[in-house]
């Protein structure tokens, strides 16, 4: 289980290089004083207002970044240990559960922990 979480995690990261700068314009004109989880949750917020896929998102790489990151976590998270096990009292929608999952990395599982990382650190590579 650990070398599919580092796999997972090790992609990526390698795959944050290829979204470098594309949400740089964004991410100032949308999430400026933002960082780490609140600025990722912030973007997701903005490809989400509007016609999708990209919302207000000005770079199509940005939107289809952010949606990736958003899936893997939805993916690596438990439905029941991580999302009603510690953020069951969250209502969904506004990311407010992926901050849940942030705020409370201690007590979520490994693998929705490095999703939570890996997502994190892609989009701060994106800026």
């Amino acid at each position: 289980m650990k070398t599919l979480l580092l796999i997972v995690a090790s992609t990526l990261l390698m795959a944050a290089n290829v979204y470098a700068g594309d949400c740089t314009a964004d991410a100032a004109k949308y999430c400026a004083g933002k960082t780490g989880a609140e600025r990722m949750v912030c973007i997701r917020i903005q490809q989400r207002t509007g016609a999708m896929p990209m919302g207000q998102l000005s770079n199509k790489k940005c939107a289809e970044m952010i949606h990736s990151v958003v899936e893997n976590i939805k993916k690596s998270c438990d439905p029941v240990k991580d999302r009603k096990g510690v953020c069951g009292d969250v209502k969904k929608g506004q990311g407010r559960i992926i901050t849940c999952y942030y705020h409370n990395m201690d007590k979520i599982t490994p693998q929705c922990k490095e999703a939570i990382k890996a997502a994190v650190s892609t989009v701060d590579a994106s800026i």
